[in-house]
């Protein structure tokens, strides 16, 4: 929250808006009170599998490379073979004569190469699959990739700020996608989240998104959320309540035993439901 715009506006992450929608106090302890939180164990293992998450894109993107390079080295070694070729010698003959003097070497030689670029593509596509995209989608940013680095946004027209963990596209559509690797199950901050990003996609890359991704626990378990008005409406409900607060008004605490047990600003809330 420290972050404003030049007109003096609040610029608002996502995740905020997101941790918003759980509980409005913690929201205000958290990112307006500064409150030192708690930290969780799980916060590093979400963390660590994050991570990991973005190690196997990255595998992916870098055996698909290698596969282009080799098609690219096997076609231009045809092309040198064409071309320096004697033009008296018919090229029927001349291949005949390469497999007949090194017919042993060209066999074994193709079959490495075919080798090769079967395990490399196996891989790839093993890869790809384990980080929740499928082959009909192109990454266009990905967080902690250095071959395609995450596209961050900041708005000072909406306020808003968020980095998606991916961008893909699918056909013409830009898609954004969240990663939450503890997930068990689906939540509305994840939701609210993901939303902020649709916003930001369609300001900066010109183009609405339909959808977006959430991709839930170690299993990548892939959700699809529709960029609805019906959702947009609740996330610009949120935002405004959010700036309410800003502006002075009291944040109310939504006090549940199972979210305040795992609130990391729970030792400075009084409204907090205790299991004790």
């Amino acid at each position: 929250m420290a972050t404003r715009g030049s007109d003096g506006q609040h610029i608002i992450a996502a995740g905020e808006v997101g941790a918003f929608s759980v509980c409005p106090m913690s929201w205000k302890l958290k990112w307006i009170d500064k409150t030192a939180t708690q930290k969780h164990s799980s916060v590093a293992l979400g963390q660590e599998l994050h991570k990991h998450w973005s190690v196997v894109f990255e595998e992916s993107l870098l055996l698909g490379r290698w596969i282009r390079y080799l098609a690219v080295l096997i076609t231009t070694a045809a092309v040198v073979f064409l071309l320096l070729h004697p033009p008296e010698v018919p090229l029927s003959g001349l291949l005949v004569v390469s497999f007949q003097n090194n017919g042993l070497q060209l066999v074994v030689l193709a079959a490495i190469t075919f080798l090769v670029i079967r395990s490399f593509l196996k891989a790839a596509r093993k890869r790809h699959r384990a980080t929740g995209f499928s082959v009909d989608q192109v990454a266009l940013a990905m967080e902690g990739s250095s071959i395609l680095p995450a596209r961050e946004y900041i708005s000072e027209a909406q306020g808003l700020a968020g980095k998606p963990d991916a961008l893909v596209r699918e056909g013409d559509d830009l898609i954004p996608v969240e990663r939450k690797p503890l997930a068990k199950k689906l939540r509305d901050r994840y939701v609210a989240q993901l939303v902020v990003y649709m916003r930001l996609v369609e300001e900066f890359e010109g183009r609405r998104p339909s959808k977006g991704y959430l991709l839930l626990g170690e299993k990548v378990r892939r959700v699809t959320i529709e960029n609805t008005e019906a959702k947009q409406k609740w996330v610009g409900t949120l935002i405004s309540q959010m700036r309410g607060i800003l502006d002075g008004e009291e944040a109310q605490a939504t006090p549940h035993p199972a979210k305040c047990s795992k609130c990391d600003v729970r030792h400075r809330c009084a409204a907090r439901a205790d299991n004790h």
